[in-house]
């Protein structure tokens, strides 16, 4: 018996030192919708950039059952079994199914998550949700427990409901992850963190959206510093590193300068930046979108990021230098790996040099 459990030891120790780095790719499957060259469906994923694909998103309705959010798309379009077919050309590949986003808020989860029997309708329809379709996994993303609407409880609730899915998933194997808010003024907030990571495993950091337009001045969307110091909470507060997956948004937050001629990180700003051709939001611009804009870039290398402007414009994106920045930040950390979100707003196209360059940057770091 000893023999054997040290055998099961020297492999488990095998298996972490051999085990490939997470790469994590988010696909935010709406757009298809989107016109001419931002148009993205399954034919532009390419799954070998990819350990998992995270097919995002599905909602719960009030009795905490997991729904689709888009019955054409998923079913009637054959997105789901498209995604899950990207398995045929790489074998490796893992497809969850993402449920919650922004955009579901915070209150149907918190009424579920305090309630078993809604507890048992969200558990039960996410195992019928993978085995009916083939997905590997589920990442739960809820945004956020005890805030916007949400109360003190959750936290203890989303330790309950993740062990809960854990023991559910465990006969079958599927995987189970998280998305959280990064910063510790989040975090505080929302998580347990030490008992979280025991539940799940792997946890998606979101280290992005550190600065947006309602902040009335130009910020970074994800300095290097804040990357660390939201990376390092979370260490520090008991989440395991080869639990943590680094995120990196493929995207940058946009601001309309208040004066055209203030155009540093700091100025003040009178509002969100113009909508992108092809994402449509204000504040809001994929790097598809800003690669090629002709505008004034610059690299600060106080925050490890670049920004760029032109005329009353101004945004703040990653590009293949800071992504590498972050990479080396990850490795040093000894981290799970990375995610990206989202695979639409990459330069999928390769409009600007290489398709999909910050992905490639990450794979090139983690995982070639």
């Amino acid at each position: 018996m000893n023999k054997l459990i040290a055998l099961l030891v020297v492999l488990g120790l095998s298996a972490l030192v051999s085990g490939e780095r997470i790469v994590n790719c988010y696909w935010g499957t709406w757009a298809n919708y989107r016109s001419g060259n931002g148009k993205f469906d399954v034919s532009n994923i390419d799954p070998n950039l990819c350990t998992h694909l995270s097919y995002s998103f599905f909602g719960i309705n009030d009795n905490g059952e997991i729904q689709s959010l888009d019955t054409w798309l998923d079913y009637d379009l054959g997105f789901i079994s498209q995604a899950v077919g990207l398995k045929s050309q790489n074998h490796n590949l893992k497809v969850l199914a993402v449920v919650g986003g922004w955009n579901e808020g915070s209150v149907k989860y918190s009424a579920m998550a305090r309630d078993w029997n809604r507890r048992q309708n969200f558990i039960n329809s996410a195992l019928n949700l993978l085995r009916n379709n083939g997905f590997d996994g589920l990442d739960l993303d809820w945004e956020y427990p005890n805030q916007r609407g949400g109360q003190w409880e959750d936290r203890s609730n989303f330790v309950t409901l993740l062990r809960e899915l854990r023991e559910a998933f465990a006969p079958y194997g599927y995987e189970l992850s998280v998305a959280v808010g990064a910063g510790e003024s989040i975090a505080s907030s929302s998580y347990e963190i030490a008992n979280i990571a025991q539940q799940v495993n792997f946890i998606n950091v979101m280290t992005y959206d550190f600065a947006m337009a309602s902040d009335g001045q130009t910020g970074f969307n994800a300095p290097q510093w804040a990357i660390e110091n939201s990376i390092n909470y979370w260490l520090n507060n008991g989440a395991p590193a080869d639990k943590l997956v680094l995120g990196i948004g493929t995207y940058g937050r946009s601001f309309q300068l208040a004066d055209a001629s203030q155009n540093w990180p700091g100025a003040p700003c009178r509002g969100e930046g113009g909508a992108g051709p092809f994402t449509g939001d204000g504040g809001y611009l994929g790097y598809n979108e800003i690669c090629v804009n002709n505008w004034q870039t610059v690299f600060d290398y106080n925050n490890a990021a670049p920004y760029a402007f032109s005329d009353d414009q101004w945004v703040s994106f990653d590009n293949v230098l800071s992504v590498q920045w972050k990479m080396d930040f990850a490795l040093s950390k000894n981290l799970a790996g990375a995610m990206v979100w989202s695979l639409e707003t990459d330069d999928f196209r390769g409009f600007c040099g290489e398709s999909f360059p910050l992905l490639k940057t990450i794979n090139r770091k983690l995982r070639w």
